[in-house]
């Protein structure tokens, strides 16, 4: 497993009609080893960058939204929601395996689904 990083496709972006953010990409990170998801994003004055993060062991549910380009990966949590969008469809389930493929090695102490 490790760490798995994707972000925002250019052409996801333009077809989806989220052109505003071609400069400030969604970014979404999954460490395994420190059991960690991290949701980055540049602010809208292109400073600095809002960040996320979102530990494993507190995951309700995993969602995927599929567009005819790209996918949106909304992850909820307890205390809230953490989501990424327009990223390639084929890194939305390599993400969603992986946290599932985790959850299967963790019994009883990993994610929960309910």
């Amino acid at each position: 497993m490790g760490l798995i990083h994707s972000r925002s496709t250019i052409a996801s972006l333009i077809f989806n009609g989220k052109m505003f953010h071609l400069l400030n990409p969604w970014h979404i990170e999954v460490d395994t080893n420190q059991e960690t998801i991290t949701i980055r994003k540049r602010n809208p004055f292109l400073i600095g960058f809002d960040e996320q993060i979102v530990s494993f062991r507190y995951i309700r549910s995993i969602m995927i939204d599929e567009h005819l380009f790209g996918a949106d990966i909304h992850v909820k949590v307890v205390g809230g929601r953490a989501s990424a969008y327009c990223i390639s469809k084929s890194d939305a389930r390599r993400i969603k395996n992986t946290l599932l493929e985790y959850n299967a090695t963790k019994r009883g102490r990993g994610i929960i689904f309910s």
